[in-house]
């Protein structure tokens, strides 16, 4: 076997566990960012936790008109006060599902893994392709 065997050999196995893996992630992101888009935004206030603790909540009215409410989430829980408006995401299927993170960047990370793979598997495999046609 020869160095550029080797390399070929290298090239091939960088082609396919990039492309294989990529894709499916490309695929999962954009489904799941897909999946997002569904959600309705709408205005909420910060109100106390029901069960008195410390620990904030956030308050909405839904699409029939019922009041909905959910715990903030302990990352964005210190810039927020009692009575401040905050905009909130919902899925009208399940309107108790709330959220103060905007659901565009749901599967961001997946897509951004999913083209770096891509990109690698494509470049190894025109690496390869330049490598066969030039022997």
């Amino acid at each position: 076997m020869t160095t550029s065997d080797a390399f070929a050999l290298v090239l091939e196995l960088i082609t396919w566990v990039g492309l294989l893996p990529g894709i499916v992630l490309l695929a999962a992101g954009y489904i799941r960012r897909a999946w997002a888009s569904r959600y309705q935004e709408t205005w909420g206030v910060i109100v106390q936790s029901p069960a008195g603790t410390d620990h904030l909540w956030f308050r909405w009215m839904d699409l029939q008109r019922e009041l909905q409410s959910a715990p903030v989430s302990l990352d964005a829980d210190e810039a927020l006060e009692l009575g401040d408006e905050v905009k909130v995401y919902f899925d009208p299927r399940n309107p108790e599902n709330g959220r103060l993170d905007h659901p565009s960047a749901d599967g961001r990370l997946m897509r951004i893994l999913g083209w770096l793979l891509v990109g690698v598997g494509a470049a190894a495999a025109i690496i390869q392709l330049v490598i066969l046609f030039s022997e």
